[in-house]
């Protein structure tokens, strides 16, 4: 008697916690030699990018970083609007109650 056997894998995620913060990221950014000094900043925006998640007994670590473009006047004698693209990376800990590393299928 021949019997014919299959092996199927199943990931089943599940909700264990959820969080909603907001976290502000500072850094030094320098302006290249070639563009003007900021005399004011006119604009900011970032897009957020989280390229590591790391889930520890309680907590959940994430790395990433801050694609940002900003817009601002230059300190120049025409005083011209300049811009300038740069990344600012954080890091990040965050505490979530029932947590634990037996709940995440990876």
């Amino acid at each position: 008697m021949l019997i014919e056997t299959e092996k199927e894998t199943v990931c089943i995620n599940q909700i264990v916690g959820q969080k909603r913060t907001e976290i502000e990221v500072e850094g030094d950014i320098i302006v290249n030699d070639i563009k003007p000094d900021v005399l004011n900043v006119i604009s900011a925006n970032g897009i957020p990018c989280v390229y590591k998640k790391e889930v520890m007994d309680g907590k959940v670590r994430l790395d990433g970083s801050i694609n940002t473009y900003i817009i601002y006047f230059a300190d120049s004698q025409d005083g011209t609007v300049r811009s300038l693209n740069t990344t600012l990376d954080f890091t990040r800990r965050n505490r979530c109650g029932k947590l634990h590393i037996t709940n995440v299928c990876k």
